[in-house]
């Protein structure tokens, strides 16, 4: 059974008729990842909202693990944690850049830079990146600005400085500028460097930051906040309680500025799966959360400022010919369903996230929304596709290019499920701190590990050690709330899950042929 992929699009231009159009040149590709946002915080950046006016909006992309270093990997290669390897943050784990090193000559940076594009990487890479003196510079990389495990702070980090042109290398300290705005600045510098050393070629340049993420030093009682936004967006008046991001929603529903107000917000958990049954959150805790959402709204001000202030720099002709994505590696909770702090579950605050998609200034310029089902493993194919590479190239992976679904075409034979799996942590071994430890602590979750699929209007898990799986109807009930594990469809479901925990591998079907139902 095929699911129907709902295409909208609203205000469109089309190019005149008989019109005599000239070859394009390759478009230039910025790609902004962020770390750990919860798509309810998009309402809150406008510069970022306003990507969708010109552009495309995935309303269903899921991430392959609601994990950082997992979900960078399936993003840089296309393929499943399965069939990466990449199934924790820690080496020791099988996880981290000692799991991941291997695939570096495999990233979409090495197509790209052989297909002639300048290159630029900015900001947070992949877990344990040993980013002190004496870094390597990953294959396909002209320019690498990159910050390990100090970045998360966002003031006391040290950034390398990476520019193969002037034969640069250096180890920058923070000197007290808050990261982000740090990156936006050398993201500037990439571009206009870009027009002096590659002049009338195309570049890719992603800036991945490592906010919403939070402080991994943070202990109770610390001045600095958990979730630490820039100073210029600290005010106790910046976003207070009650304020709506664009005034008065008008309406009931609205969730407003309090995190209490969320969707499943410490809703009754006794039909859930033992690992998340508990008691309610207390007066004390709710309020820590709210302090926590709002702090969390005001670091993506400084997000919102960078995308921006790099969009500001392109020339109008450069606009013209210039495709701008944003997503997140992973979401995020805060309360829902009593889980305190964290990210890693199946619920789709987790795992289903932003993907916004801003074409390049010409011809078509209206708005497309598409619930076709997408996930990071796309993102591999999707940047090939937009740069003129191959499909044999492209399409060998696990993902399949998103660039029909972002110019608004029809695409027959679509996916029908998202594969998500989560290998749970061994936070018993000795090593350096996972910078997500944070969900280990007294109120927090961290799942068994799980398989799960999500279709259209489902979804269904299943947890290693448990018999009873977790359902939901997403279309009666979108914020997972009912689980139902004797529902009849679950039997079904089961069996699709089979087959794309397995795709992939020798002897099996490969992964976009198991994400179709049968």
């Amino acid at each position: 059974m095929a699911t129907a992929v709902v295409l909208a699009l609203v205000v469109a231009f089309p190019a005149s008729a008989g019109a005599v159009v000239a070859a394009p040149k390759r478009p230039n590709i910025i790609f902004f990842l962020v770390d750990d946002m919860s798509a309810d915080l998009l309402s809150y950046m406008d510069t970022v909202g306003g990507l969708a006016d010109g552009g495309t909006t995935f309303t269903d992309y899921y991430v392959s693990d609601s994990l950082c270093c997992p979900s960078r990997a399936s993003m840089f290669t296309g393929e499943f944690p399965h069939n990466t390897g990449v199934r924790t943050n820690q080496g020791y784990d099988r996880g981290g850049y000692r799991a991941f090193a291997k695939h570096e000559g495999r990233t979409y940076a090495g197509s790209l830079h052989q297909a002639g594009y300048r290159t630029g990487y900015l900001g947070k890479y992949i877990n344990e990146y040993p980013a002190g003196p004496g870094y390597r510079v990953p294959a396909g990389w002209d320019e690498w600005h990159v910050s390990a495990g100090g970045g998360y702070n966002e003031f006391t980090y040290q950034l390398t400085r990476y520019i193969k042109e002037k034969g640069e290398r250096s180890l920058d300290p923070s000197g007290g500028r808050y990261l982000v705005n740090e990156l936006g600045r050398r993201a500037v510098g990439f571009i206009e460097r870009s027009r002096e050393y590659n002049p009338g070629e195309p570049f890719f340049l992603q800036v991945s930051s490592f906010s919403p993420h939070n402080r991994v030093d943070f202990e109770p009682g610390d001045k600095e906040p958990r979730f630490p936004p820039a100073r210029r967006d600290r005010p106790k008046d910046r976003f207070p309680a009650g304020e709506f991001p664009h005034g008065d929603c008008g309406g009931p529903d609205c969730d407003g500025i309090d995190v209490a107000r969320l969707p499943a917000f410490n809703e009754d958990t006794r039909d859930k799966p033992s690992w998340v049954r508990r008691e309610p959150l207390g007066a004390k805790r709710v309020q820590q959360l709210r302090e926590d959402f709002r702090d969390r709204i005001r670091m993506v001000q400084s997000v919102d400022d960078m995308v921006g202030r790099v969009l500001s720099t392109l020339t109008d002709e450069e606009k013209r010919n210039t495709y701008v994505v944003f997503a997140s590696d992973n979401g995020f909770h805060l309360g829902q369903h009593r889980l305190v702090r964290g990210k890693s579950t199946a619920y789709d605050h987790d795992v289903r996230v932003p993907l916004l998609v801003k074409r390049p200034a010409t011809g078509r310029q209206g708005r497309v929304v598409t619930n076709a089902i997408a996930q990071n493993v796309d993102l591999f194919a999707t940047f090939l596709d937009m740069a003129g590479i191959d499909a044999a190239t492209r399409d060998g992976r696990d993902g399949r290019s998103l660039l029909p679904l972002i110019q608004g075409q029809k695409v027959a034979g679509w996916r029908d499920a998202a594969l998500i799996e989560h290998v749970r942590p061994n936070s018993g071994t000795p090593g350096r701190p996972d910078p997500d430890a944070d969900r280990l602590k007294k109120g927090n979750a961290q799942p068994p590990s799980y398989n799960a699929v999500r279709t259209a209007g489902e979804l269904y898990v299943e947890y290693e050690g448990d018999p009873k799986p977790e359902y939901y109807n997403t279309v009666t009930d979108p914020h997972q709330q009912s689980n139902e594990p004797g529902n009849a469809r679950t039997a079904t479901l089961s069996k699709v899950l089979d087959g794309l925990t397995g795709c992939g591998k020798p002897g099996a079907a490969d992964c976009w042929t198991a994400a179709h139902l049968r």
